[in-house]
C-alpha cells in the first residue's frame, strides 16, 4: 500500500502531529506499506527547513519516507530550496504532487 500525508499548516503542534502519524503508520505491522510520502505546502514547508524544531526528526525519517515540499510555497515565502533538510524533495506544486500521487494509487490522508 502507498500512502501520502498532506499538510499545509504552519502550526508547530500540527508538524508534530504529522510526524507522529508517520511513525505510527511505519510501526503498524498490520499495514503492508510499500511507499510513504509527506507533501507539504503553504506554511507547512517551514517544517522541512534546516533548523526547524522538527528538522532532526525529518532527517531521520527521510530514509524511509519521501518528504516533498511545494516549490510555489517555498518561493512565495522566500525560502531558499538549499535550506531544506537533506533528503527533502521539491514538487512543482503541493496540490499537483498530491494529485499525481493519488493518480498513481496512493491513499490520501490530510493531517490536520
Amino acid at each position: 500500500m502507498d500512502v501520502v500525508f498532506h499538510s499545509s499548516s504552519g502550526d508547530s503542534a500540527d508538524h508534530s502531529h504529522v510526524l507522529a502519524n508517520v511513525r505510527n503508520l511505519l510501526d503498524d505491522d498490520t499495514v503492508a506499506l510499500d511507499e510513504l510520502a509527506v507533501v507539504l505546502n503553504g506554511e507547512a514547508v517551514r517544517a522541512v527547513v534546516a533548523g526547524s524544531f522538527v528538522a532532526d526528526d525529518v532527517a531521520t525519517l527521510a530514509d524511509d519516507v519521501r518528504f516533498i515540499a511545494c516549490s510555489n510555497s517555498l518561493a512565495t515565502r522566500d525560502i531558499d530550496p538549499g535550506t531544506l533538510v537533506e533528503g527533502v524533495e521539491r514538487g512543482s506544486s503541493g496540490v499537483g504532487t498530491v494529485a499525481k500521487l493519488q493518480g498513481a494509487g496512493y491513499h490520501y490522508v490530510k493531517v490536520p
